[in-house]
């Protein structure tokens, strides 16, 4: 009886938003050929978004290692482009008042996000590219994946702090309204981002290192840093950063470390589903979701609490962001 009445407070707001800040489904739509609305072959595919409520989705474009990296963040977008043309149920949100009205809609927002800005690619062309990109609909980017390149330091190859590139790159996501996300970067590139900032900076999928000591999970101090821009920082359940005995509580841990040091204000969700994570027991497709707010509840988490680290912090946030910036949208 219990856990029902959990799960029922849980969903006591079905139209509240709820957004997961990275996934990685286009990757797995494109080499799988995979539809977003198949019912099966995807952790976050439509009907896992569906079941557990979420209806802001990150969409991340991933360009691996090998390759030409900006070719490839071209397809993952046209990937997800051609979905959101063919499906009458995802629109493409540039602003959060375009997403709320999706929601508002009974539709699921898509925001594009990439991670590792590599993607722009490897000439002088990156301005250009980033402007491109910009213009299709990125509204985050994510400076670094799991090595070091020409604009900022990895948490993956223990690199250094911005590069001179690296600082205009930031300054050209600020003036435009784009989010910063610092997860895969560097402590150091981390703490440039943050300090002084004047709009907020998420890490999108990261969690805490004082409960699992891995490169890729937030120092307290980073933590920190993140929440006085105002950000957030999405809870990854990727088993390995999730810790010993990965589990929905485990996660739950997480979240009340980063509630503990940075305020509740700086938790958000950021699961990494479809790509390639290890799964933490109970939160094994996006349809899962409600499990991990269902023990929020049990653990005396408020209802405005959850709300926010459901969607509300993130699009606090987002909003900021856009607020702060100097150049308007074309």
């Amino acid at each position: 009886m219990i856990p029902l009445m959990l799960m029922s407070i849980a969903f006591a707001n079905p139209q509240s938003i709820q957004v997961d800040l990275h996934l990685d489904t286009p990757t797995q739509m494109l080499n799988g050929r995979i539809p977003l609305d198949s019912p099966t072959g995807l952790e976050a595919g439509l009907a896992q978004l569906r079941q557990g409520g979420t209806n802001v989705v990150i969409e991340v474009l991933w360009p691996p290692r090998k390759g030409d990296h900006r070719a490839r963040a071209y397809a993952l977008l046209q990937t997800v482009q051609a979905q959101i043309d063919r499906i009458e149920e995802v629109e493409l949100a540039l602003s959060p008042a375009d997403a709320r009205a999706i929601v508002g809609r009974g539709r699921v927002a898509i925001v594009y996000s990439m991670e590792g800005a590599h993607g722009l690619g490897h000439d002088e062309k990156w301005k250009q590219s980033f402007l491109d990109f910009y213009s299709k609909g990125l509204r985050l980017m994510g400076l670094t994946w799991s090595f070091s390149n020409r604009f900022a330091g990895s948490s993956g190859d223990k690199g250094g702090g911005l590069t001179a590139e690296g600082r205009m790159l930031v300054g050209m996501a600020r003036e435009r309204g784009v989010v910063l996300d610092v997860s895969h970067a560097s402590r150091q590139t981390t703490l440039e981002v943050c300090r002084g900032a004047k709009a907020p900076v998420i890490a999108s999928h990261s969690d805490a290192w004082a409960l699992t000591q891995v490169a890729r999970n937030l120092t307290d101090e980073e933590i920190r840093c993140i929440a006085d821009t105002g950000g957030v920082i999405g809870l990854n359940f990727h088993a390995p950063f999730v810790g010993p005995g990965a589990d929905v509580a485990r996660v739950a841990d997480h979240a009340d470390h980063l509630a503990k040091v940075g305020g509740h204000g700086v938790v958000a969700l950021g699961s990494d589903f479809d790509g390639f994570i290890k799964k933490p027991v109970g939160l094994e497709h996006a349809g899962r979701v409600p499990a991990l707010w269902a023990e929020l509840v049990r653990r005396g988490w408020t209802e405005a609490q959850i709300l926010g680290v459901k969607g509300e912090n993130f699009m606090r946030a987002w909003a900021a962001v856009q607020a702060a910036a100097t150049v308007s949208p074309e």
